[in-house]
């Protein structure tokens, strides 16, 4: 199968999905079909020709055609999965993309929607400690992360006959290896049955089709925002399986009324089963307010995705877990690890981060500190970008997005593009201080 290298393991990719989605112009990179014969030159990087990478990427193409269906692939063996996985995964790709890079002076890794100020020091301190335990398998650990994640999530627990939790079967609680393994498996589970219900653009809906994920897409109202009233007229249970709303959406930033999506899902989910992606709920005003996990304790047909990739620090270390009822994880289940992938460092890691509140409220202080700056940079520069509650903001840019992104390499800066509604975007992570006065020293330089 045509991949391209990166790091550690592989994954196949095609010339469409990686114009429109990475980072990087075509001009600016050059894959050979031998991972020995591969150029990363200065003078590859300046000089190679769209017409000469679109001949040596041929032989990396993953046609949609050329195939069975991804999802048809991956739903029948765990050795396909990894591509699905990887497919739906637009931050890893991302992020990937930017390491397969020959060693340059980054200055502001900027595409991934990462947290820059790492593991906190009581986190950093539980990983070290557990090493200890690293040789054995993590079952008593995860015991006691689905404890800590219940008392957060006001979730209960099944007990056995003493009253003591017994290990997640049966629980509202899932585990996986960052939330995109739960997605994926969503969608190999959800995706066999009916189309998907989405937005246009989320988070998944440059990666629908092109893997067999049949899809139905509702475009975004004038303010960017969900159209819930014509995704809830147009949802048919004779023809969807799920309906995905990813809040706060990326890559616009823009957050739901939870009063609105409360109704959403009242509505619509006795028909058809609502998937909520809640990877930047951490960041919103009111995060406990916001968050739709009521629906699953009162028994809606929702699923619930978080991750510990943003607010965590973990996007290394792959932790997340999904809130559903037992029926509904149990069926997504048959496509994951069922958490057996979890390290004890990362379980041990995750207990501790999730209750240091104190390193959560500095996250996000230096977030909205960073953000502010950045937005009153863009505003002053002519540019306005939509209203974020996330970890990254979205505004149009006035050249082609491909042009910018690398332009913006070449200053040591890397952020994502993206173009809908007939407009070219740039989405930039927020990052440290010192990252975004890189960004918007580059950014001056090449686009005002």
């Amino acid at each position: 199968m045509p991949y391209f290298s990166v790091g550690i393991g592989k994954f196949s990719i095609d010339k469409k999905s990686f114009s429109e989605n990475f980072l990087f112009h075509p001009n600016t990179i050059q894959f050979g079909p031998q991972p020995k014969r591969t150029c990363f030159t200065k003078n590859h990087f300046q000089t190679m020709k769209r017409r000469n990478w679109l001949k040596q990427a041929g032989a990396l193409t993953l046609g949609a055609t050329a195939v069975p269906s991804l999802l048809q692939r991956a739903a029948a063996s765990p050795a396909a999965r990894e591509e699905l996985y990887l497919a739906l995964s637009h931050e890893f790709r991302a992020a990937q993309a930017v390491d397969a890079l020959p060693p340059m002076a980054i200055k502001a890794r900027l595409s991934s929607n990462e947290n820059p100020w790492g593991l906190s020091p009581k986190t950093r301190q539980a990983v070290l400690a557990s090493l200890d335990q690293a040789n054995r398998y993590g079952g008593r650990a995860q015991a006691e992360l689905y404890k800590v994640i219940a008392e957060k999530e006001g979730i209960p627990l099944p007990t056995g006959g003493d009253g003591n939790f017994r290990g997640p079967s049966n629980s509202m609680i899932k585990l996986g290896c960052g939330s995109s393994e739960l997605l994926s498996a969503s969608m190999m589970h959800f995706g066999q049955k009916g189309k998907i219900l989405m937005a246009d653009p989320c988070y998944i809906s440059g990666g629908d089709e092109r893997y067999g994920i049949g899809a139905d897409k509702v475009k975004l109202t004038a303010d960017f925002q969900y159209d819930l009233d014509a995704m809830a007229a147009k949802a048919d249970p004779a023809i969807h399986s799920l309906v995905y709303i990813c809040n706060p959406n990326n890559p616009t930033g823009n957050i739901l009324p939870a009063d609105k999506l409360r109704k959403f899902i009242d509505e619509v989910s006795p028909k058809v089963p609502v998937l909520v992606d809640e990877a930047y709920i951490d960041y919103a005003k009111n995060p406990v307010a916001e968050c739709m996990v009521d629906k699953v304790k009162e028994g809606k047909n929702v699923i619930i995705l978080r991750t510990m990739s943003k607010l965590y620090a973990f996007a290394g270390m792959r932790l997340g877990y999904a809130l559903a009822k037992p029926e509904f994880l149990s069926a997504i289940g048959k496509y994951t690890m069922n958490g057996f992938g979890l390290s004890v460092p990362t379980i041990m890691g995750a207990i501790t981060a999730l209750q240091d509140k104190d390193n959560q409220k500095m996250v996000i202080e230096k977030t909205a500190e960073s953000k502010a700056y950045t937005v009153d940079f863009l505003k002053r520069a002519g540019y306005t970008p939509i209203p974020s509650f996330a970890n990254f903001m979205l505004f149009p840019i006035k050249m082609k997005g491909a042009e910018l992104t690398s332009k913006l390499m070449e200053e040591g800066v890397a952020v994502r593009h993206w173009f809908f509604d007939g407009q070219p975007w740039c989405r930039v992570s927020i990052g440290t201080m010192d990252e975004m006065k890189a960004f918007t020293d580059a950014f001056a330089k090449v686009a005002v």
